[in-house]
Order: C-alpha cells, then structure tokens, then sequence
C-alpha cells in the first residue's frame, strides 16, 4: 500500500469534467465518490444517491466540510495513506474542490491497482496428501486408501 496520495491537492485542474463537477456539482461528485469507496473496483458510482443528499443538505448548512473531511480520512484509512483528521479538516474546510478531484483521482489509482491484483483471480491452494510417516505435505497428490491403515479401517 502506498504512504502518500497518488496525485497532490494541488493538481486539481485535470481531469476537466472531474474538476468542472467539483466545482458547480460537489454534492453529485462526493456521492460518486461515497460509492465508490465502498467497492474499489466499481468504476462509475452513481452521482445522485443518499450521500449526494446529505451533502447538499449539509451544504445548505454551510457543514460539507465536515463530511468531506470524514470521506477524506474514510479514503485515508482504507487505503493506508499517512495524514492526520487536522490536514483532512483544514483541506477539506478551506480546498473542498481540490479535495474533491484528489480523492476521485485516488479512487481511480486504487481501481486500477485493484483489477491489477484481482485479474489472476482464484487461485486455489495446491493439494494436500496424508504422508503416514510426516503428516501432510502440500503440493503431493492424494492417493485413495492413504493413510486408512494407520486408522485401523481398512
């Protein structure tokens, strides 16, 4: 997992749609991103959804600050990023938008390392044989009536 975010608050301006949406539709944005967050391989999270809501009636309030500070150190914990709940409450109070575009560009990393990892898929574990003399060994083939002796059942 890596330390830091993927791309800096400050680099903001691209993608266009991304900084154009956190800039007249945060409350849509911040409700992509809330869904996003709990399935990191989803690529397109809905814009309108309960999270959208509640940020634009947190925003009537003059409060989406604070749950984008909360989404912020969500993001944070959830992919091992260093920082503090401070540098969340101080970026997300004063650079919401900033805020916004980063942490959709980390979403967008962390989907991206996500199919990297899940693309082997299942990998099943090898084999495991009863060796009468050591127990089991991985990787040898199971052979019937191995081991049955040593049981008495045979």
């Amino acid at each position: 997992m890596s330390n830091e975010w993927n791309n800096s608050v400050w680099s903001c301006f691209s993608p266009v749609q991304a900084c154009l949406m956190s800039c007249f539709c945060p409350c849509m944005l911040y409700g992509k991103q809330a869904e996003r967050l709990d399935d990191p391989g989803l690529k397109e999270g809905r814009n309108v959804n309960g999270d959208c809501c509640l940020y634009l009636l947190a925003s009537c309030c003059g409060l989406n600050w604070v749950l984008q500070m909360m989404k912020r150190r969500d993001m944070r914990e959830k992919f091992g990023i260093d920082g503090s709940v401070g540098e969340d409450c101080i970026l997300s109070c004063c650079c919401s938008c900033c805020v916004l575009v980063q942490q959709e560009k980390e979403l967008d990393a962390q989907m991206r390392r996500f199919q990297t990892v899940g693309s082997a898929g299942y990998q099943p574990p090898p084999a495991m044989a009863y060796n009468p003399g050591g127990g089991y060994e991985p990787g040898t083939a199971v052979s019937p009536g191995v081991g049955v002796e040593a049981q008495g059942q045979k």
